[in-house]
């Protein structure tokens, strides 16, 4: 249980946060709320980004919003990964001791660990320390062939590691899954991206890229509030998931904007699913999910560009971005080629 002193730490914390977020005029939705309690707590990445856009007087964006929580995430996610660094060293250490009581094999098992071990540094991925356990986990099973004793008494250390590595699978799954809406986030898109441009550029084939944002959303969370606004993002996600290929990528970009990956796919085939999945929202009346109150419909523009072998991939997105952008300023509800941008 917490002392009264860490709840008193906490308390004058949240009195901090909550006004600057009313002066700043972020929304108070949970996620807003984790970045700007970190913040008065001294996150020094955050307090960079934060103090940065206040001393240039730039308003806090959705997308902005979006960014610290990002950054936040990212950040908890490597202090998560030292303290699973520093976990299985532990673990390493006592099982050491019990292969030296038991079998005599120390320097046997040492040699072998160590090697392990030193594919670890500060910056290891998750892959690299998975990689390790497993290896530790082989080993420690083959020292228990040497007799059911050993294997019974070194069976609860195994499983130890075991459960270190389970952790570890689920650490990586949520570090390339949007927290609101289930989908992977940007930097799961980020690998796909590059991942599908060397494939397509290997394979001389084509592959699209969708960016979709919702139309007015700012308006929307305004008139319906965050919760509805959130509930929508989820839908639109589903929704978005629902009509593309199996094998195609979608992933939330950041904000109301998603991102769509179309492997062996021409710019008007892009542009056919586009057009399918923005009437498909057009013609959907939305309802909450709490009151069951009709809520109307949402509509969402989209722009599509076509990977050109070899570009840089910040390019790709870019030409996508202007032409959504593009079908956004002649009218909304509506899909745009970055070749329509050539032909204004």
């Amino acid at each position: 249980m917490s002392s009264k002193k860490e709840i008193d730490k906490a308390y004058s914390l949240v009195r901090l946060a909550l006004p600057l977020m009313s002066k700043y005029e972020i929304p108070v939705v949970p996620k807003n709320f984790k970045v700007w309690y970190e913040y008065v707590s001294g996150h020094k990445n955050l307090r960079k980004l934060i103090d940065a856009r206040i001393k240039n007087g730039e308003k806090f964006t959705a997308q902005f919003n979006e960014k610290l929580y990002q950054q936040c995430s990212a950040d908890q996610d490597t202090d998560l990964l030292k303290k699973l660094r520093e976990d299985l060293q532990q673990l390493v250490v006592t099982i050491m001791s019990n292969v030296g009581e038991l079998t005599g094999q120390t320097d046997k098992y040492e040699s072998v660990v160590s090697k392990s071990l030193e594919k670890l540094s500060d910056d290891s991925s998750v892959d690299r320390i998975n990689d390790v356990v497993g290896e530790i986990i082989a080993e420690t099973k083959s020292i228990g062939k040497f007799g059911k004793s050993i294997q019974s008494q070194l069976k609860e250390t195994t499983q130890k590691l075991s459960s270190l590595k389970n952790e570890l699978k689920r650490t990586k799954a949520e570090a390339v899954k949007d927290f609101l809406t289930g989908v992977p986030n940007r930097k799961a898109f980020d690998v796909k991206l590059s991942s599908l441009a060397k494939e397509t550029a290997a394979l001389n084939q084509n592959l699209c890229l969708l960016v979709i944002d919702i139309d007015h959303f700012k308006k929307f969370n305004d008139t319906y509030g965050h919760i509805v606004g959130d509930e929508v993002l989820k839908f639109t996600a589903k929704k978005i998931q629902q009509m593309l290929r199996g094998t195609d990528f979608m992933a939330r970009f950041g904000g109301e904007e998603f991102v769509g990956l179309l492997p062996r796919t021409p710019l008007e085939g892009a542009k056919t699913v586009a057009d399918n999945i923005r009437t498909s929202f057009a013609v959907t009346k939305l309802k909450a999910t709490a009151t069951s109150k009709e809520i109307g419909t949402i509509t969402i523009s989209i722009g599509i560009s076509l990977y050109k072998h070899g570009e840089d991939l910040e390019g790709f997105i870019k030409r996508a971005d202007k032409a959504l952008y593009f079908a956004k300023n002649t009218g909304r509800n509506k899909v745009a080629l970055e070749t329509d941008i050539m032909k204004k």
